[in-house]
């Protein structure tokens, strides 16, 4: 029964009790306990995570080893929502390679369109996927720096380097890309079929734990004592707040289902 209930913290000397200036103590409980309900849904991990101080630019970017472990699916999740950083009507400025000035073509972004990042900044390229998951794949590889902390801007070579970053199936580009993909579709993922169940439990839970509610404020207003003698199943008289729950369950088909 205890963890249906809030313990109020105990009166200092000298001070008056609860009961003396607080005729009813289930208005201190019931607005701790919506309190609680209302957060239910919300994870620590939003909670803990800035949003408005992750940089839209890639240069700008903190790398994701660098925030902390339980965050970091957050992170990810927010940039992929965002899309890749693609400026397509950016006037892309000119830098001379040999005897011509080459620029940044938006047009690659349409043969790269899902994992190909621009920084206005530092007039360079990025590679959202690895970006976001090679801290946690090999560093050895064919991915290198360039595509995701350095950024890549041999305009005169781009194509080539592009294809070179993909790689084989098996490349660390393709390793990135395919976990950017699952966490994605996570809706559609053996987690997302969790979470549909989790919901429902959910829901179980605030309707239980309003009816426990119910029955405190029943019980506090009415100045009877929650506990009995002997709450084991096998008592005859587990005590005023376990009966009256049972006797509103039995009453109420909603209630009796999740009691």
């Amino acid at each position: 029964m205890n963890k249906f209930l809030i313990k109020l913290p105990k009166p200092k000397d000298g001070q008056p009790s609860s009961s003396s200036n607080q005729p009813f103590v289930s208005s201190q409980v019931a607005p701790k306990v919506q309190r609680h309900i209302n957060s239910f849904p919300l994870s620590n991990t939003d909670n803990m995570l800035d949003f408005k101080s992750l940089e839209a630019d890639p240069k700008d970017r903190m790398p994701i080893s660098s925030h902390g472990p339980n965050i970091r699916d957050a992170v990810r999740r927010y940039y992929i929502q965002k899309k890749p950083c693609q400026h397509v009507d950016h006037i892309f400025p000119k830098t001379k390679f040999g005897d011509k000035m080459r620029q940044f073509r938006p047009t690659w972004f349409k043969r790269s369109s899902q994992w190909l990042e621009y920084s206005i900044k530092a007039d360079a390229t990025f590679c959202l996927c690895c970006y976001l998951f090679k801290n946690e794949l090999e560093s050895r590889g064919n991915v290198g720096d360039s595509f995701t902390r350095s950024g890549f801007r041999c305009w005169n070579k781009a194509l080539e380097k592009f294809k070179k970053h993909v790689g084989k199936v098996n490349s660390i580009h393709h390793k990135c890309f395919n976990r950017m993909q699952d966490l994605i579709n996570q809706r559609q993922s053996i987690q997302s079929s969790f979470d549909k169940q989790s919901e429902k439990a959910r829901s179980d839970y605030r309707m239980h734990l309003n009816a426990s509610i119910d029955v405190a404020r029943f019980l506090f207003t009415s100045g009877f004592p929650f506990r009995g003698h002997d709450e084991s199943e096998g008592s005859e008289y587990k005590g005023a707040f376990l009966e009256l729950l049972k006797w509103y369950g039995d009453r109420s088909f909603d209630v009796g289902r999740v009691n």
